[in-house]
């Protein structure tokens, strides 16, 4: 007789307690067998998924899942002793700054033996080129994409810049150029006291993604031009007091999103909803900025963030990795109803654009920002990812980036810095 499949939560803090790995396969076990798929994952939107929307949809299985939510800062140290062992998960998931880290790893198991290739036919192509190894090897996938825009206060571009329309204001800061230029005109209009950005990163996450070559190739670290022009413009903004020069995620960076003198944020999809929208209103209520934000491209097209979804190559349990898998990131009539009731974007291109026409966000003043994300999503280019890309960005913001655009080095220096620091993390990797 099946079992009724069970879920399980545990929260794993300093060390790893009673995670199990499966005891066989789907062809030998028998009815006696009590399975676990183990899942690890450092969000728990993973949980809300399989508890609210497999479960239900896959009462009879036979065995039972257990999900392990990790802290995202110790994920990785978590996972990295276990994966290619027996005592590794059978599904794992990937935030997009350590992704390409796995998916290179040849310790993921190769989704496309399980029909997932032809299962996500219609998923972004930038989402699977992600989750495909250089080898051309589909290891992982995502149900959500997450193209960035740049999101702008309504009454302060009419105010100050004479701007009710949001094509008008995509019109204005088509490149960054224009995008400078407007800046230095909304720091004059409002007396100074009104800046473009808040943060340098809201100028380095866009930078990133319009790069042509990743941070290494052919086991050789690139400065792309795109770096160069970062590097520039980022000196200028922070020099002619352009932006407030927080720092990003901090609590300034925040406070800026329901005050009077930020003009406007680039983020992510996902960035509405966990980070303007959360703080929008001061934490007094006095204020709020709700209704009073809009969303464009941009100068750029690029992303930040995702979290994909992948099973260990040492899985006992692959084909029911894979089932999960192929439901939480294909399945069209889930990721619909997941994009009704949680706002995301997903990552199947015929279910956006079945339900995008229907969506009015009233944060955004009734814009479709559905239809605006199903636009930008076309141009990303997510080739450039590489297994490296967390360690060097943060490397390259910290020891380059950062000291040049507060004047406390010159270009030179910092690049140099930059690629010292590189050769310290990686010291095989070439470098000019």
């Amino acid at each position: 007789m099946k079992q009724w499949k069970k879920l399980s939560v545990a929260l794993l803090g300093v060390s790893l307690i009673g995670v199990l790995t499966a005891c066989g396969t789907g062809s030998e076990r028998s009815s006696e067998d009590n399975l676990e798929l183990t899942v690890w994952t450092f969000t728990d939107e993973l949980s809300t998924m399989i508890n609210e929307y497999y479960l239900p949809a896959h009462e009879s299985l036979d065995y039972e899942i257990k999900i392990v939510e990790i802290p995202s800062d110790q994920f990785e140290t978590k996972l990295d002793p276990v994966l290619g062992t027996r005592n590794a998960p059978d599904v794992i998931a990937l935030e997009s700054a350590f992704v390409k880290k796995y998916v290179e790893s040849g310790l993921m198991a190769d989704l496309g033996e399980y029909g997932l290739e032809e299962a996500a036919s219609d998923t972004y192509l930038y989402v699977k080129d992600v989750g495909t190894s250089r080898e051309g090897t589909l290891h992982a996938l995502a149900w959500q994409a997450a193209p960035g825009g740049f999101y702008y206060r309504a009454s302060l571009a009419e105010s100050l810049l004479g701007i009710t329309d949001a094509d008008q204001m995509q019109e204005q800061i088509a490149d960054y150029e224009k995008f400078y230029e407007v800046a230095k005109e909304v720091k004059e209009n409002s007396g100074g006291t009104v800046q473009m950005i808040s943060s340098v990163q809201d100028l380095a996450k866009p930078f990133f993604g319009m790069r042509e070559s990743g941070w290494v190739e052919d086991e050789k670290l690139i400065i792309d031009n795109k770096l160069h022009e970062l590097m520039d413009i980022s000196r200028r903004f922070v020099e002619e007091d352009l932006t407030k020069d927080t720092e990003g995620q901090s609590e300034a960076w925040f406070a800026g999103m329901n005050g009077e003198t930020d003009f406007g944020y680039s983020l992510p999809t996902w960035g509405l909803h966990y980070w303007l929208k959360q703080n929008a209103t001061s934490a007094d209520g006095s204020r709020t900025t709700e209704g009073d934000w809009r969303m464009i491209q941009g100068p750029s097209s690029w992303f930040w963030g995702g979290t994909w979804i992948g099973a260990t190559d040492t899985s006992e349990m692959k084909e029911e990795a894979a089932a999960l898998i192929q439901y939480l990131t294909t399945d069209p009539e889930f990721l619909e109803q997941w994009a009704k009731d949680t706002g995301d974007f997903v990552s199947n291109e015929r279910v956006v654009e079945a339900i995008k026409s229907s969506y009015q966000e009233d944060f955004l003043g009734g814009q479709n920002h559905y239809d605006e994300f199903s636009e930008m999503v076309q141009s990303i280019n997510a080739k450039i990812l590489t297994e490296y890309d967390q360690t060097i960005e943060t490397l390259f913001i910290d020891h380059c980036l950062t000291p040049y655009s507060k004047g406390e080095t010159d270009k030179e220096s910092a690049i140099q810095n930059f690629k010292d620091a590189v050769a310290n993390a990686y010291p095989d990797l070439e470098i000019d």
